[in-house]
């Protein structure tokens, strides 16, 4: 029966500390990230940063004339609810994307994350 891969610690705390090191020198970049999403048929935009701060929020003048203040607050917090979870998706992929490279060719672990 085949042995499986040793994995060599010292490589291993090698690995794990330059990943801290790139994901570290990365959370800055990724604050500055931002994401804009557009509701109700363009009706209300909202920007959001990588820390989930709300930069603008954009109201179309028509849907106030319409003086309806409840669609207006379901648009707004559709548009903010819209707007983090595409930051999320965001930084989780770029931080994926950085951590792929650093795991890759450690014995017994190449394949544990989809590769």
């Amino acid at each position: 029966m085949a042995q499986p891969p040793k994995i060599n610690m010292n490589d291993l705390l090698k690995k794990a500390q330059e990943l801290e090191k790139t994901f570290k020198a990365s959370q800055e970049k990724l604050k500055a990230e931002t994401a804009t999403v557009s509701v109700g048929g363009n009706m209300v935009t909202v920007t959001v940063d990588g820390e989930k701060n709300v930069k603008e929020i954009k109201i179309d003048p028509e849907l106030v004339k319409d003086g309806d203040v409840e669609a207006i607050q379901d648009l707004v917090m559709s548009a903010i609810n819209s707007a983090n979870a595409e930051i999320e998706k965001k930084i989780s992929d770029k931080m994926n994307a950085l951590a792929m490279p650093a795991l890759d060719g450690i014995p017994g672990l190449s394949g544990l994350f989809g590769k």
